[in-house]
């Protein structure tokens, strides 16, 4: 009876001691050379763990989710790129782990994207997900959050570079970039608009189908004042823009039977603003918007070679249209045999 006691009680010491020399055993370096790892957003302690053991940082993934357990770190793990080495010990890692380690990448987004394209970009270079991200951008309740009194961010998307965290969530950058907007239309901008009569909306709805119409500053506040001309007048905008925007698929060359497609957003059909941007304008765009050319111009044709003829009359803009019309096509030529379209 004695023995069988002795023996019962040398088991929990004998289950102590093997615990601790598991611990030792798995707790040792490595020796591996210098690594930096990126620890993932949201990334669980076990989750962790596995990729540290594939990487040879570690001899246990199990040994780190007993010393995170252990001293209540599982929630503190901070994501980033962390520098680890092959002498630091299985309990170095997970202090490692609790420092915060932010690493910053700059994305540009480009003036005239649409909001399915800026979605493409961010979740391109900062590996997030597009999906999530464009249920966000057509969320209607996300936009309440952010002041926008629009059914989605198509426009609010501000184009610029920015420097993001690369940790950064899909709320995250999209607020920062529609905050940004906001933070464009300083108190001159919205003064203007009010001269105008018009809604910070419409604002950037106009802007936005200057960007869609020319790339060239110079001619900016021009065109602006075509459009600007045509809604005094009640006549419709007739902007091509708008109706790519409309037409289902990528961009293309539009044919007459395009004009008559039927959208809300096609200003060949009807009159007035579209209900919405069409794109992200930049600065320079919301800029014309507000402060158009002192011109009388009703309309504009491409010159085939970036900018525009701007005329006054509809014979005018017949005769520049004619004018204009082999260069034009030469140039589609060529854009089709460079492109395969």
């Amino acid at each position: 009876m004695k023995r069988f006691l002795f023996i019962l009680s040398i088991v929990p010491i004998v289950c102590i001691l093997g615990v601790c020399t598991g611990i030792f055993i798995f707790n040792r370096p490595t020796g591996v050379a210098k690594k930096e790892v990126e620890i993932r957003q949201g990334a669980t302690v076990k989750q962790i763990g596995q990729q540290l053991y594939r990487k040879r940082l570690i001899h246990s993934p199990y040994l780190l989710q007993f010393f995170a357990h252990f001293n209540g770190s599982s929630r503190r793990l901070k994501a980033g790129i962390h520098p680890f080495n092959g002498q630091m010990t299985t309990w170095e890692v997970l202090l490692e782990l609790e420092r915060p380690r932010d690493v910053t990448q700059n994305v540009t987004v480009l003036e005239g994207l649409e909001k399915k394209q800026v979605a493409a970009v961010l979740a391109e270079k900062l590996n997030l997900d597009q999906k999530k991200l464009l249920l966000l951008i057509n969320s209607p309740t996300f936009c309440k959050t952010l002041s926008i009194k629009a059914k989605d961010l198509e426009g609010y998307l501000f184009p610029e570079t920015y420097n993001f965290s690369t940790t950064v969530s899909e709320q995250q950058v999209l607020r920062r970039m529609v905050e940004h907007c906001h933070a464009v239309f300083d108190e001159r901008l919205q003064r203007r608009a009010r001269e105008l009569e018009m809604s910070i909306q419409e604002v950037i709805t106009l802007a936005s189908i200057i960007e869609g119409e020319t790339s060239w500053d110079s001619e900016r506040d021009t065109i602006a004042a075509v459009y600007h001309n045509r809604l005094k007048k009640g006549m419709r905008l007739q902007a091509d823009p708008t109706v790519q925007y409309a037409l289902p698929g990528e961009p293309r060359r539009l044919f007459y039977k395009d004009y008559s497609y039927d959208s809300p957003y096609n200003t060949y059909r009807h009159g007035g603003l579209p209900p919405g941007p069409i794109n992200s304008p930049g600065r320079a765009s919301i800029e014309a918007a507000l402060f158009p050319a002192d011109v009388d111009y009703l309309y504009f044709v491409a010159t085939g070679e970036g900018g525009h003829v701007f005329t006054r009359t509809l014979q005018e803009h017949a005769a520049a249209k004619k004018r204009t019309a082999p260069v034009r096509k030469k140039n589609w030529e060529k854009k089709k045999l460079v492109t395969g379209d």
